[in-house]
């Protein structure tokens, strides 16, 4: 029995080929360099862990600015509205005073001046 034929031993089909040596790539490493690399990967991982952190911070703080000025915002349009309707009242009453106004009473003495004013409080 020849060895090609023995199931357990295939045939060795791979041929050597000769290496081209003109055309190869040599990789030279700098030595620190590449300790840095290797002894690095803390230090990298939190600075990675300190730029997230600010980001977040970051985030956070305009995320802030952003209801301020919302809520600023609200409370101006809020005033706008108040002014409006108080001013529509004053129009609306006659001679231009307002309730207040009208129904305050003045007392004067030599050396002081009172005024009396009727507020109604509605809720």
């Amino acid at each position: 029995m020849d060895e090609e034929e023995n199931p357990m031993n295939p045939p060795n089909k791979k041929r050597k080929t000769k290496k081209n040596r003109e055309t190869k790539v040599e990789l030279k490493f700098n030595e620190n360099q590449r300790t840095e690399y290797l002894t690095g990967f803390r230090k990298r991982r939190t600075q990675r862990k300190e730029k997230a952190k600010q980001d977040n911070e970051r985030l956070l703080k305009e995320a802030r600015q952003r209801i301020k000025k919302k809520a600023r915002e609200e409370k101006k349009l809020k005033l706008e509205e108040i002014m409006e309707s108080y001013e529509q009242i004053s129009k609306e009453n006659k001679d231009g005073l307002t309730d207040f106004e009208m129904e305050k009473q003045v007392f004067e003495d030599e050396s002081t001046t009172v005024t009396v004013a009727a507020i109604e409080l509605t809720s």
